[in-house]
């Protein structure tokens, strides 16, 4: 996506860190206001932050993903209570013992340094509520809704697609599965896993779906499937209840909740009923996209968070 200016810290590690502490104080007086993240500075982080804190500067902390939450921790609370460990979808189980004490250690130490120094905390989703000590703000993901409303399906096949850009988290595995049941059963509709492609072979691809699988794991949705909103496609993904009280549009999102254990029977319910609803649900996910997720409507929101700064 285009930015307003990219800075190339490429080559050795020495050059590169040189290259950081430049561009930093070459910086440091033109900006009032950094706006940082992924847990993210130009150089040793506690050293970096308290250099602007110390030069009076205000840090704006944005949190998205993975860098807060652990392997394990987008596992809702609640989801496979039920279940023995060992009926866990098998990457689950895999995860549990990804992470060393030591790293998790250094990653909670990383994001509480952040936060001690940063003036406001904005996640990205409630997804992220229960992985960090403090937050001020949730602010959607952005998108340029516009843009994205142009896509149009050419073709008359109905058509499931699933993004697959982080399997694990995603449920790919189970989702796979399932697809490969379901096409005996509907030979005329088309399911299809589309693999990793540039952005803009993406979206077109994304243009022809009619049904579009997010998540089946995580409680939430992430940026495709408001990419996908806003095309009109009827996106599905599992929603944890208590994350949806954290927003005040929980209760608003088109979305067609399903989890890991009965998204089968909630795919073939959607198919059944389809033609019948199609319509309906493509003015209320442009809809939504647009009232909440468009760039305009976001940037707004961090102007506001920028002005409580100062």
């Amino acid at each position: 996506m285009p930015v307003d200016f990219l800075l190339d810290f490429s080559g050795s590690r020495l050059r590169s860190l040189l290259k950081r502490i430049r561009h930093f104080f070459k910086l440091l007086p033109r900006y009032d206001i950094w706006h940082l993240n992924f847990l993210e500075c130009f150089f040793f982080y506690p050293v970096n932050l308290a250099i602007l804190k110390f030069f009076g500067k205000k840090i704006v902390l944005t949190f998205r993903g993975a860098e807060a939450r652990d392997q394990i921790d987008f596992l809702p609370k609640g989801l496979f209570l039920k279940q023995e460990i060992s009926q866990w979808p098998s990457f689950y189980q895999k995860q549990l013992r990804r992470k060393s004490w030591w790293q998790r250690f250094k990653q909670q130490l990383r994001i509480k340094i952040f936060i001690f120094f940063a003036d406001q905390v904005v996640l990205t989703g409630p997804f992220l509520a229960s992985a960090v000590p403090r937050y001020d703000k949730i602010i959607p993901y952005a998108r340029e809704i516009e843009f994205l409303k142009k896509f149009k399906k050419t073709q008359k096949k109905l058509k499931i697609f699933h993004v697959p850009s982080e399997p694990i988290v995603k449920g790919t595995e189970i989702i796979k599965k399932t697809f490969k049941k379901l096409q005996k059963n509907y030979k005329n509709y088309q399911f299809k896993i589309l693999a990793p492609m540039p952005r803009a072979h993406l979206l077109k691809e994304m243009a022809e779906a009619d049904i579009v699988i997010d998540q089946l794991l995580i409680g939430w949705y992430g940026g495709q499937a408001v990419e996908a909103l806003a095309m009109g496609k009827i996106v599905m993904a599992y929603l944890h209840p208590p994350y949806l009280e954290l927003v005040p549009f929980g209760r608003e999102i088109p979305i067609w909740n399903t989890n890991a254990w009965t998204f089968e029977e909630d795919l073939t319910n959607l198919l059944e009923v389809y033609p019948l609803i199609k319509n309906q649900w493509i003015k209320k996910t442009v809809a939504f996209a647009q009232k909440y997720h468009s760039s305009v409507k976001v940037a707004q929101a961090y102007l506001e968070v920028y002005r409580r700064c100062l």
